[in-house]
């Protein structure tokens, strides 16, 4: 995974308040873009059901004219084809709306996901800021989710892992969001909802601010009822295993989060978020054999 990010600056030096590009217009741009030199892979980027391999997140800054613009790609062929056509071109420009950015700088920043793998430890307790506007689709009903339930918020960043991976590891989503709706919870938030325009005629809306989360202790009936439908007798160690990889698999997703943003319309500049993490497992809340 790589991170390119562009230090954008206007042609005429100011950058107006009500001239701010969001996220939906780098998502078009980007497409425009690889339209032009690579038009089969908008197609495929854009097939239902899969997940978009890309997130982009921009930075609007207030003293300077300057506009920061980072694209976070899991895909080669995106990545390969964009950085290819930036050489070509002596002076790159974008044009955002009715105005011209020159490229000030490009920065590459390479995402070890196996070291984001091996680093991370099994949390239990953590914060995570949604910096942009933050929403769930669901199979449930047609209205979205506006607020960060863990299963929702960890099905989807397990989803958009199992797509990266690669020969990292995989996420069993069905029996995680199980135990997920077992163990974690909200603990406190402070949360309001947001608009946002991604380029159709009506907004979208989310939510924004900080939701803090908790993980419960070992919830020995769910891990009995896991058990008895796996046929297997109640083995301690076994269960201690199983709660200390999936609660390493929480901090995993958080870190990777921070990249790929979260939820619906990620790819416009929506669910950037930060993780905050607070306290580890203490292996005294493991259970024992007695």
């Amino acid at each position: 995974m790589i991170k390119i990010s562009f230090e954008l600056y206007p042609e005429d030096g100011r950058i107006k308040p009500y001239e701010h590009p969001f996220g939906y217009v780098f998502r078009g741009l980007i497409m425009e873009w690889l339209h032009n030199i690579e038009p089969k892979l908008v197609h495929e980027y854009h097939s239902y059901g899969k997940v978009r391999p890309y997130s982009i997140h921009s930075i609007i800054y207030d003293k300077v004219p300057k506009i920061e613009f980072n694209l976070i790609t899991f895909d080669n062929n995106l990545k390969e084809s964009l950085l290819k056509d930036i050489i070509k071109q002596e002076n790159p420009k974008f044009k955002l709306g009715q105005k011209n950015y020159y490229i000030g700088k490009i920065y590459f920043e390479t995402i070890n996901l196996r070291k984001i793998f091996d680093d991370s430890k099994p949390i239990t307790s953590f914060k995570i800021k949604f910096i942009t506007p933050t929403y769930f689709s669901t199979s449930l009903g047609d209205y979205p989710v506006r607020f960060p339930l863990p299963s929702l918020l960890f099905g989807n960043l397990a989803k958009i892992w199992n797509t990266i991976s690669e020969r990292t590891g995989d996420i069993d989503t069905d029996r995680f969001i199980n135990w997920i709706n077992a163990h974690v919870y909200a603990s406190f938030y402070k949360l309001i909802v947001k608009k946002r325009l991604i380029g159709k005629p009506q907004p979208v809306y989310g939510c924004a601010g900080y939701c803090n989360y908790k993980v419960q202790k070992i919830n020995k009936l769910f891990y009995k009822k896991l058990l008895e439908e796996e046929n297997r007798e109640y083995d301690y160690e076994y269960v201690n295993e199983d709660y200390l990889n999936n609660c390493r698999w929480l901090e995993i997703l958080c870190k990777i989060g921070e990249y790929t943003n979260v939820g619906t319309n990620r790819t416009a500049g929506l669910g950037v978020i930060r993780y905050y993490p607070y306290k580890y497992v203490n292996k005294e809340i493991l259970i024992g054999t007695e």
